[in-house]
């Protein structure tokens, strides 16, 4: 069984559209003690941590967690312009940066990191997860021009409030981008594409649940 370490919904709608079996254990990561510079470097380290942190907590109560076989850990930040662009703290900031974003560009990256136990080993349910499947994704994001009556409609909605770069291409947002360049679930939060690469290096076979 697949681990998620997150809380995020919108991750967990990905993994059910799947129809992969997966529990959440949400990691109790500080984010704020995680400084860099580049941002791919930054949700790189967080989704890294993330993922430990879930794995070291499943090993601590091995005996009622033995069923997992991998952790799954993610982190998405919003880059515009060389600046980071997480949840806004309110309204006026994400009114604020939709502004800027009008009819320009943006990046999304989102780190990926897989840790699993290798099944090649004896008794792998019991050891720790030494595999390791590490990768940060990146999708371009272009904007339509909106105008600020569009934009004070859309935060109003608070869908930007919970989102990195205030705005959830799942949902009402989508109607205010213009153009994605990558891969589509990876602004999501999760890039499939890479989840299915990821476990089949693992050698996972999770597979669908029957309807």
């Amino acid at each position: 069984m697949l681990i998620l370490a997150s809380a995020s919904k919108a991750r967990r709608r990905l993994l059910n559209q799947l129809g992969i079996d997966f529990e959440v254990i949400v990691s109790q990561v500080d984010e704020n003690r995680f400084k860099h510079s580049n941002v791919k470097s930054l949700v790189k380290e967080l989704s890294i941590a993330k993922a430990q942190f879930v794995s070291s907590k499943i090993l601590l109560e091995d005996e009622e967690n033995s069923k997992f076989q991998a952790v799954l850990g993610c982190d998405s930040l919003f880059e515009f312009k060389g600046n980071v662009f997480g949840k806004p703290k309110d309204d006026q900031e994400a009114i604020q940066r939709w502004k800027l974003m009008s009819a320009k560009t943006g990046i999304l990256h989102t780190g990926h990191c897989l840790l699993y136990r290798k099944t090649a080993e004896k008794n792998f349910l019991n050891c720790d997860f030494k595999g390791v499947i590490q990768e940060v994704i990146s999708t371009k994001i272009n904007f339509s021009e909106l105008t600020h009556a569009e934009i004070e409609d859309y935060v109003r909605t608070k869908e930007p409030m919970n989102c990195a770069g205030c705005f959830a291409l799942e949902g009402k947002g989508a109607f205010y981008i213009k153009s994605i360049e990558g891969c589509y679930s990876n602004v999501i939060g999760l890039s499939l594409p890479w989840l299915r690469n990821a476990l089949a290096i693992a050698g996972i076979d999770f597979g669908f649940k029957k309807a």
